[in-house]
């Protein structure tokens, strides 16, 4: 394994363990459309906001509100269906920009998986080189 790179374990829901702006980038393959409440995933993209480097790349994917599933199975409130057994919190546009408070989105490239097929997002961003204010597209 690299020097550069570091792995670190932890619970998303619990403040990241790692330092204030010591992160170059952070990707998220499908983990914020997990069962988390919107809450928590806007506590979470803050903690990422805070472990990246002004400049820094927040890469990260999800099933959006265009999805075969979203409305089927069970509602669990917030954009979050239960089918199969798993719980997917879906994204529309307005959380995908409400998300990007601190950062400027560089790319929301839609696409399609699988055969059901999955509508997925892949949403990359870049940390203000401030740090202050909002910068959406």
């Amino acid at each position: 394994m690299s020097s550069a790179i570091r792995t670190v374990v932890g619970d998303v829901r619990d403040p990241l363990p790692v330092p204030d702006a010591s992160v170059d980038a952070c990707y998220a393959q499908m983990l914020l459309c997990t069962a988390l409440t919107t809450a928590e995933i806007e506590r979470l993209v803050g903690e990422i906001r805070r472990v990246l480097r002004p400049g820094g790349l927040f890469v990260y994917t999800v099933r959006t509100t265009a999805d075969a599933h979203f409305g089927a199975g069970v509602d669990h409130g917030d954009n979050r269906w239960e089918t199969g057994g798993f719980i997917v919190h879906f994204f529309d546009r307005e959380l995908i920009h409400d998300l990007a408070d601190g950062f400027e989105i560089l790319d929301v490239a839609e696409h399609t998986e699988g055969r059901l097929p999955r509508r997925l997002a892949a949403v990359t961003m870049r940390k203000a080189e401030s740090g202050l204010g909002e910068m959406h597209d």
